[in-house]
């Protein structure tokens, strides 16, 4: 066990002044919900009065990095933008370089946020900070605000919502804020920027032909297992897998239990169908077999990481729906799952045939999307439309679309199925109409075979059953649950079960789908609440594969 660090608090300031009377806040000014882009705020400024250029770029899908000084005396800062009230405020928290000291050591630093008003005309941009003098003597006038002394600073330690009721209650009073700086905007070369976003790959072959070999996921080149298992046919004989938390090693590594192993949020595998039902594998990730593994979709920033929920092809681009993966607060003492779900960003692809560490790779936000109310679950590509069904805390389904003409544009809202069976703009769930009872869904798959569109429905905690649902039509009637399938892990009395298992995620890989024979192929994923379990058992924490049939379904 590693030695348990002190928090300290370690505020990252701004230029204006030094730290004494400043004010900072521990909590964001923002959610993911409410970050934005601010596509004026993007390039390179100066700060005349100081003589020091700053720069502003996108840096993941709705924040960017604020970056001045240069070699070791650089500083580098997560900043996000975020509107309140028609204001638009900058909150800024500084980062600490991935090289220095472990993960604990790194983790017992809090960064503080210092934020700012601002206001962009044409090329100039003021940005006004907190008004030291103003909180004070709020504070000693007896009036309420939760906050703390840090040496000659206030730090404020309302949480998130508390803190923007507070900035909409005062920022009008006219001390609120105190002059700060004036930024004045740099000319760049756009035909060299231009030139960077080019695709390598455009428009290659892509098709959806019945692949005849079975997916296999061998513990080689370093790749110890993964769950998520999300599939995309490329070609009549290659699928990409894409999976989320990875094991991975050394480069000849083949057991977990090796020294060596660390885990990522994702990788990549290549499958290629050989001749005789053979199957190429090769599995990708960022910095493979060294020290620090990094995952393929990188999320720039320590507040989350990113799984994947799923992934297709439109135009020759891949997209691939992440989900963002943080902390959980208040965890309880022994909770299996540490994590909560805050939002979801669409990945962009545009040379999808390179190899996946070449890929380059756009994140395009999805705001008004997170889990339990509103999760983004199973994907459809339909009729230049691409839907999606969201589960509202696992209790019900509902159906959003976007035009797939917009949808690398996150200021175009999305579209609900509503009560009145209609579709209407923007993400109203009090209007959306229930499709389903039950739960949440992986897959969502049209078979022309059998004229009906098939749900793969996930696996409820601790359950063994795999469920699909049928419908005529996307918008419904869709059928009761039916069992296809009971997991051998989690079924008492079969060689396979451990009563510390539990069985996740089925999906269904329609590349593998044989019409003829109305045979479906779905992979699932099992894990154990026994680390030193999935250690020792290469069979869990590896994908499983199972062949299910539809005939039953034929002609109905």
């Amino acid at each position: 066990m590693k030695n348990n660090f002190l928090l300290f608090i370690f505020s990252f300031c701004f230029i204006l002044s030094a730290f004494s009377q400043k004010v900072i806040s521990l909590h964001p000014l923002f959610t993911e919900q409410d970050a934005i882009l601010l596509t004026k705020a993007d390039g390179k400024w100066n700060v005349s009065d100081f003589d020091m250029d700053i720069s502003i770029h996108k840096a993941g899908d709705n924040f960017y990095f604020l970056k001045y000084g240069t070699g070791n005396n650089s500083s580098t800062f997560e900043a996000v933008f975020v509107k309140i009230n028609d204001e638009y405020y900058l909150d800024m928290a500084g980062t600490l370089p991935t090289n220095l000291g472990d993960y604990d050591y790194r983790k017992s630093f809090i960064p503080g946020h210092t934020i700012f008003k601002t206001m962009i005309s044409n090329d100039t941009m003021h940005l006004l900070e907190l008004n030291y003098a103003w909180f004070y003597n709020y504070v000693i006038n007896n009036k309420y605000l939760s906050y703390e002394w840090i040496d000659n600073a206030m730090l404020l330690t309302s949480k998130t919502d508390e803190l923007k009721s507070f900035f909409v209650a005062y920022t009008n009073d006219k001390d609120f804020f105190k002059d700060g700086l004036t930024l004045l905007k740099k000319q760049e070369n756009t035909e060299t920027e231009k030139a960077v976003k080019e695709p390598l790959i455009a428009n290659k072959g892509i098709n959806n032909n019945f692949q005849q070999c079975q997916p296999e996921f061998p513990f080689t080149e370093g790749w110890l297992g993964g769950d998520g298992d999300v599939s995309v046919p490329i070609s009549s004989t290659q699928t990409l897998f894409i999976f989320s938390d990875t094991y991975v090693g050394k480069k000849n590594q083949k057991r977990r239990m090796e020294e060596g192993m660390k885990m990522v949020s994702n990788t990549v595998a290549i499958e290629t169908c050989l001749p005789h039902g053979k199957t190429e594998v090769h599995y990708f990730w960022n910095n493979m077999y060294s020290d620090n593994p990094e995952p393929i979709f990188k999320s720039f920033t320590e507040r989350y990481r990113y799984w994947v929920n799923d992934a297709f092809i439109h135009k020759g681009n891949l997209y691939v729906l992440l989900v963002k993966v943080a902390s959980k607060e208040a965890m309880a003492p022994g909770d299996l799952f540490s994590f909560s779900l805050p939002g979801f960003t669409l990945a962009k692809i545009s040379n999808p045939l390179d190899i996946p560490i070449q890929w380059k790779i756009e994140l395009i936000p999805l705001p008004g999307f997170a889990n339990p109310l509103k999760g983004l679950q199973a994907r459809i590509i339909l009729d230049n439309y691409l839907y999606f069904f969201i589960s509202r805390n696992d209790k019900t389904q509902h159906l959003v679309r976007k035009n797939l003409d917009f949808i690398d544009n996150p200021e175009k809202s999305f579209e609900y199925y509503a009560l009145d069976k209609t579709w209407k703009t923007g993400i109203n769930t009090d209007d959306m109409d229930t499709l389903i009872n039950g739960f949440r869904s992986n897959t969502v798959n049209y078979h022309s075979d059998i004229r009906k569109w098939v749900m793969v429905c996930d696996i409820r905690f601790l359950d063994n059953k795999i469920n699909i649902r049928t419908a005529p039509e996307l918008t419904g009637p869709w059928s009761d649950e039916k069992v296809v399938y009971e997991c051998p892990e989690v079924t008492e009395g079969s060689d396979a079960y451990s009563k510390f298992n539990f069985c996740y995620l089925p999906r269904e890989c329609i590349q593998n789908y044989d019409s003829k024979t109305h045979t479906m192929l779905i992979t699932y994923d099992i894990s154990n609440s026994s680390y030193s379990e999935i250690n020792s058992n290469e069979k869990i924490y590896t994908p499983k594969i199972i062949k299910l049939s539809l005939k039953d379904y034929v002609n109905r």
